[in-house]
């Protein structure tokens, strides 16, 4: 290989092994240090683009390569020019929208970008539209990133959107987010922006955009769609009127279950757990799979010795390691059963002293087609004269995490920054199916011994949780009451203005004991 090839294999390959020597000789044939990072080690980058957009490479691997390429750029740095440091691709403002604590994706577009010759301003979580107006006046970029995760996000990105217009602002914009899709982004975002607002579905993909944005030619294509779409009649929904159903059908649920009183209505208080007892209730499938994208049933892969599968396995399994050693990771729940009972719609809260005394009440969706479900329906009507109960919980993987990762990113591991916030997500996940399986011990019906964790994971066991948000109860606003319920404060999760919580890696939820209680969408 030439000089120029090694120098972007080390990039391709994600390895640092001959890259320092390498750079050394480079220093010496190359004009500038400069010359060196859009040369060489640039078209490095763009081809692990390419085989990322290929399926060729996963997100592990992207940050790996995106490690070379900081490492390379730190070494060339002390002997670049002052005016040299200044010469990138262009500069973007990122930010997490007001309301929304997660940044886990986010921080994957920073690491693309400011590894693909960006500048990149990272406003951080919970960002108000006034602070970002206020950013972008003063920093000027080319273009801005929104980020959210939940539909409550993206009603905010339409917000900010809007008050970035009233403030005069029109340089392009990219959201991205689980909730956000290119329709609700053209048809709701776009409408409230002079600009162009272009939609994400991933950190690479946005890397290609905005190369888009700073190529002229491209960006008039951009501004062209824009046009041609916002020219389109849009679809009309006023003639379309839903059809009234006198009444609905009822689901067929049975009614004549036993209720299942539960050893106590305490309030249980956890806060001695590690992240021991946590890490056989980790999903692996959804660490390594959907957060680090190893394509594939991972069970099976390391069974067959993939190596990708193994190598990223293997970092994790480390990962883990340090994380008991330095206590990254410091779990922590409460939950508590309640008397309840169900009326229409509405599931009625009782307080656990005096059965009489209504504390709380949570008026749930019901569908409007199919089974016609609403989780109301899992709890014993108040008609019945029978007292049933639901249960609380909350859990966290605590507040140690964005520091620590934010430390990783500073010092060039990307990719083990990424997997930490990833392993904190799933940490609260397996510390939910941890303490759901108490509660199910304390309600009477515990699993069968012959039960396995992939069973856990796939919900096998009686009874089922529901996270306010998602798609059986999906106003995000109940969490307030969640809140007042069991008060999460006390194992240090708040509450943000848009009811999410923070820390991210945190997970609630309504409990029931209903047997033939299951997930469904009420959309």
């Amino acid at each position: 290989m030439t000089l120029e090839e090694r120098l972007a294999y080390y990039v391709i390959e994600g390895t640092k092994e001959g890259l320092i020597p390498d750079l050394e000789i480079a220093l010496a044939s190359f004009p500038s240090p400069l010359d060196i990072i859009n040369g060489p080690l640039m078209d490095g980058m763009i081809e692990v683009g390419r085989l990322f957009n290929n399926n060729e490479l996963i997100v592990a691997e992207v940050l790996q390569s995106a490690e070379v390429m900081k490492a390379a750029v730190s070494f060339l740095e002390p002997y670049m020019e002052k005016n040299d440091a200044s010469a990138s691709k262009g500069k973007i403002i990122l930010a997490t929208v007001k309301g929304d604590v997660h940044d886990i994706g986010k921080n994957l577009v920073d690491i693309i970008l400011s590894n693909n010759g960006y500048e990149v301003i990272d406003l951080g979580i919970k960002v108000a539209p006034a602070t970002l107006i206020e950013s972008v006046r003063k920093e000027k970029p080319d273009m801005i990133g929104l980020s959210g995760l939940l539909v409550k996000s993206a009603q905010q990105m339409v917000i900010t959107a809007h008050d970035l217009k009233q403030a005069g602002i029109d340089i392009p914009i990219l959201v991205g987010g689980a909730a956000l899709s290119r329709k609700f982004t053209d048809t709701k975002i776009s409408k409230e922006y002079d600009g162009l607002v272009l939609y994400a579905k991933d950190a690479m993909n946005g890397l290609t955009l905005a190369n888009q944005i700073q190529d002229q030619a491209e960006r008039q294509t951009l501004i062209e769609e824009k046009k041609a779409k916002l020219s389109q009649e849009p679809a009309s929904f006023s003639t379309h009127k839903r059809t009234a159903t006198a009444v609905l059908e009822r689901p067929q649920l049975r009614t004549d279950v036993a209720v299942f009183v539960p050893r106590d209505t305490k309030r249980h208080l956890l806060m001695s757990y590690s992240l021991d007892h946590v890490e056989p209730y980790i999903n692996k499938q959804m660490l390594i799979g959907h957060h680090l994208g190893v394509k594939g049933k991972i069970e099976k892969l390391l069974q067959a010795n993939d190596e990708k599968a193994h190598k990223i396995n293997d970092l994790v399994t480390e990962l883990i390691v340090e994380a008991k050693e330095k206590e990254w990771i410091k779990p922590a729940a409460v939950y508590q059963f309640f008397p309840a009972q169900s009326n229409g719609n509405k599931v009625i809260i009782y307080d656990p002293n005096d059965h009489s005394q209504v504390i709380e009440s949570f008026d749930f969706p019901r569908q409007e087609k199919g089974a016609y479900l609403c989780l109301a329906d899992y709890l014993k009507s108040v008609d019945s004269g029978e007292m049933d109960y639901v249960g609380f919980f909350a859990v966290t993987s605590g507040n140690r995490i964005r520091e620590q990762a934010e430390k990783l990113k500073a010092d060039g591991k990307f990719l083990e920054s990424h997997a930490l916030q990833a392993l904190a997500l799933e940490s609260a996940e397996g510390f939910a199916e941890l303490i759901h399986r108490q509660m199910r011990d304390a309600w009477g019906f515990p699993d069968p011994a012959s039960m396995t964790m992939q069973e856990r994971f796939a919900a096998k066991y009686q009874g089922q949780r529901f996270s306010f948000g998602y798609p059986a109860c999906p106003n995000l606003e109940d969490q307030s009451k969640l809140f007042a319920l069991i008060k999460p404060e006390d194992i240090g999760i708040e509450l943000t203005d848009g009811y999410m919580m923070d820390p991210e890696g945190s997970v609630t939820a309504i409990v029931f004991a209903h047997p033939e209680a299951r997930y469904f969408n009420v959309l």
